[in-house]
């Protein structure tokens, strides 16, 4: 993928929905859009799967000007007879494209699909055009994207002393306020969700800890990859070192540090999942 600069051009992972221009055969040899999915949502996903997947290429023209007019009101008059389209859809594509990566999406649901509807179909064009893999797709469309799949351990981080987890949340306009930080469990994912990487990442999506901001505190920081700041060991005994420091339960069980390991129960910590879906599925 390239940066926008003076090219005419950038290849794309993926696009946005509806603002688009493709080859009229292709199209069709793709399958057109999934007719079995809901008013919208998704849609643009899955257009962009099986692009890159079935020999196409996305590209965004760099200095192309759109105008998009928003009505007052909708002008459909289906109604969806689904409760939520965007998951419905969601499912759908993850269903036909993204192979064993769709239990990704699915834990984040807590496997509860429901019903979305017969995708053999889809799943047929997929296998007629001989279309790679999700895979092919990660190393060689997105290789910087960071796939749990890949998680040597993760959920939520609870300490030996009782029900307290790892929690953060992160705001990206005051990212000096970004501490890690413990709260009661909850297990609900969200804020307590982390995955720690082959390289000692401990991370959620594309922010990982970092103890190179604030003396002997952990922070939430754009992952760089550098390991440094950023690189964390999670020990046989359940403790997680930065160096020569323990990350550490304070006494009045709301904020982390880093700070001189012992041997106390408050430097002790569990992930709930070692590797990652190994409850689940094998992988």
């Amino acid at each position: 993928m390239c940066k926008f600069s003076s090219r005419p051009t950038c290849r794309t992972p993926t696009i946005a929905g509806g603002l688009l221009s493709i080859d009229r055969t292709f199209f069709a040899q793709l399958g057109y859009y999934d007719s079995q999915m809901e008013v919208w949502g998704g849609e643009n996903l899955e257009l962009s799967f099986k692009t890159w997947m079935c020999g196409g290429v996305l590209e965004i023209v760099v200095c192309s000007h759109i105008g998009h007019v928003f009505r007052s009101k909708s002008p459909y008059k289906r109604v969806s007879k689904v409760a939520n389209p965007l998951k419905f859809n969601s499912i759908r594509v993850a269903e036909v494209w993204l192979d064993d990566h769709k239990y990704i999406y699915y834990d984040r649901l807590n496997f509860d699909l429901g019903d979305f509807g017969d995708v053999s179909e889809r799943k047929a064009i997929r296998q007629k055009n001989k279309c790679l893999s999700f895979q092919w797709y990660l190393d060689h469309i997105y290789p910087e994207l960071f796939s749990p799949m890949t998680s040597v351990a993760s959920g939520d981080i609870e300490n030996a002393l009782g029900p307290y987890c790892i929690d953060a949340v992160i705001n990206d306009r005051k990212e000096n306020e970004n501490f890690v930080r413990a709260y009661p469990c909850h297990r609900n994912k969200g804020n307590q969700l982390w995955f720690l990487s082959k390289t000692g990442e401990i991370r959620r999506d594309d922010y990982c800890w970092d103890s190179g901001v604030i003396s002997n505190s952990v922070m939430m920081y754009n992952c760089h990859g550098l390991n440094g700041t950023q690189q964390f060991t999670y020990t046989s005994d359940d403790r997680i070192i930065h160096g020569n420091q323990c990350v550490e339960l304070t006494e009045n069980h709301n904020s982390v540090h880093l700070t001189t390991c012992t041997a106390s129960l408050n430097q002790h910590w569990k992930f709930s999942r070692k590797p990652y879906l190994s409850d689940r599925i094998k992988v």
